[in-house]
């Protein structure tokens, strides 16, 4: 992760942070909480003016690609040997013009640490988020509250009909850039904020959750030793469908420990 200061060079102000996931490549703008709408860059407008200060990923990385030369430039290929690189990157495009461009006076300068206003907004965000039946969501923030979320009712979100649609979409679902977001197949994101405000109340912690996978999910070896088999056993048991494994893999299967002990009732 890399993290910038956006540095209004007009009047020396700070007004957020570029931070940069290199291994997703995901950028995210964070803004300053209370920076109005004029002092905000023009692409952000929209959100200051709702109060939302964490800029989504889609719109952080045009901002960013606004900031460096575009790869259809006539010369870009002259431009990549002066900086010794092989490829257009736009990361490294970014780093040689520190984010300068001739839009605005806004430069980027590289820091070690995230400020603290970022790590407090770290407490929202999401831990863990798991796809259930029936296109819900069970999202765990890290501020304790955990939330279902029914994706019918986000019906207003870009390309949500594809997941509500497609069973294999929406098993890609997975968070991303640090738990701001929910995303499916990499492309459609649910900010955080959208699914703790509309999201349900349930009164379960990760903490219980984990627990429950820990003390009531075997292994296909201790499901072994706790029926006193063999490998092939177990095999028999699900092929026979006295056995429905949580999960198979070619390596092993996982299996509640109930349904094990069903079986040497």
């Amino acid at each position: 992760m890399k993290i910038y200061e956006i540095i209004d060079n007009d009047n020396k102000s700070y007004i957020g942070c570029l931070i940069y996931y290199e291994k997703s490549d995901d950028y995210i703008v964070e803004l300053v909480d209370g920076i109005d709408e004029w002092d905000a860059p023009f692409l952000f407008d929209k959100y200051v003016r709702a109060g939302e200060y964490t800029i989504p990923r889609k719109a952080s990385r045009l901002w960013v690609e606004e900031r460096v030369i575009p790869s259809d430039r006539q010369n870009i290929g002259a431009i990549l040997r002066n900086h010794k690189m092989k490829e257009y990157n736009v990361q490294k495009l970014l780093d040689v013009s520190k984010g300068k461009c001739a839009q605005d006076n806004l430069y980027l300068r590289l820091i070690n640490e995230l400020p603290e206003y970022i790590n407090r907004r770290f407490k929202d965000y999401l831990s863990e988020c798991v796809a259930l039946s029936d296109n819900r969501l069970l999202c765990f923030f890290n501020n304790g509250i955990t939330k279902i979320s029914h994706l019918s009712q986000y019906t207003d979100i870009d390309k949500i009909d594809s997941i509500l649609r497609n069973e294999n979409v929406y098993k890609t679902c997975c968070i991303a850039t640090g738990g701001r977001c929910v995303t499916f197949n990499d492309s459609i994101d649910i900010s955080y904020k959208e699914l703790i405000n509309r999201g349900e109340d349930i009164n379960i912690s990760l903490e219980d959750f984990l627990t429950f996978t820990k003390q009531n999910i075997l292994d296909t070896t201790e499901s072994c030793m706790m029926l006193d088999c063999s490998r092939q056993n177990i095999s028999y048991f699900i092929k026979s469908e006295k056995l429905n494994p949580v999960k198979e893999e070619v390596r092993g299967s996982l299996f509640l420990k109930s349904d094990i002990a069903r079986i040497s009732w």
